[in-house]
């Protein structure tokens, strides 16, 4: 099965994960989730695919945002996340947003019948990644603009790497991501991401870099930060969940030590580095 381990965490821990969290994470992405938006016009969309929609904030906003007329369609492979987004949809009343879960890669849309397409951060989970992209392109009508955000290296992201450090400390872990697997950081090389894309038959790649501070776990103190910080990783999270809460207690106390400096107002600030990405079907 394609993206088998990718759904099973989705639908699984990971999915659960974001339900509870999701105010918490929609804090984080969002400033970096609006600045690759800024590179479609929403005023000329009629229909919109949000790729990887997760728990719907990302398309509630757009659903907000567009035309008298218009709507945009979610789609995630999580069954927990979507399931909730479609709560929020019942609650908030809002007519122009619908959600799918279907995995990108494997589920076909009927051809062009979406005039644009937008990730934060959904796109980097594809086993096949040019098979996924092929199939957005033909859901899209020829010239609509794609445009998504990704992040660059672990190494450039220190609200990741310095929770990695302090981890190896306690648990056996690679020493790094293995290059272009799925996962956060699979599109942090620019080539490959315009090799997909060309693959995929998209045209006018553009890669921007783009840096800017994020604010994590707002109103929690240090310790709190640490013990979720913790589950954003699946191989701390694991560790954690199958230690018990006595002997994971010094990889939290070690990762609240590392976290303090950085803690402030009531939050975690830390500098991020993502690329915004656009291109043309």
């Amino acid at each position: 099965m394609a993206n088998e381990q990718q759904t099973e965490f989705w639908s699984g821990s990971g999915g659960e994960y974001w339900v509870v969290n999701q105010q918490q994470m929609d804090t984080m992405l969002k400033p970096l989730g609006d600045a690759a938006l800024a590179h479609i016009d929403l005023a000329s969309v009629q229909h919109l695919l949000d790729i990887g929609c997760g728990t719907g904030s990302t398309t509630l906003d757009i659903a907000a945002r567009l035309s008298d007329g218009a709507r945009v369609t979610g789609a995630d492979l999580s069954v927990p996340m979507t399931d909730y987004a479609r709560s929020r949809v019942t609650e908030t009343g809002v007519k122009n947003a619908e959600f799918i879960t279907c995995d990108l890669q494997l589920d076909p849309f009927e051809p062009a019948i979406f005039d644009a397409a937008f990730s934060r951060f959904g796109v980097m989970f594809f086993d096949a990644p040019v098979a996924g992209f092929k199939n957005i392109r033909a859901a899209l009508k020829p010239g609509a603009p794609l445009a998504f955000v990704c992040w660059q290296t672990p190494s450039e992201n220190l609200w990741h790497s310095l929770a990695v450090a302090t981890a190896k400390k306690f648990i056996e872990m690679p020493s790094a991501p293995e290059p272009r697997a799925p996962g956060p950081f699979a599109f942090a090389e620019t080539e490959y991401v315009t090799s997909i894309l060309e693959d995929a038959g998209f045209s006018d790649i553009v890669m921007t870099p783009h840096e800017q501070t994020v604010e994590l776990f707002s109103g929690q103190d240090v310790r709190s930060a640490a013990e979720n910080f913790a589950r954003i990783n699946p191989i701390i999270s694991a560790f954690v969940t199958e230690a018990g809460e006595d002997k994971a207690e010094p990889l939290i106390a070690a990762l609240a030590e590392t976290l303090a400096p950085h803690h402030k107002d009531g939050a975690l600030h830390f500098p991020s580095a993502t690329w915004l990405v656009s291109a043309k079907a």
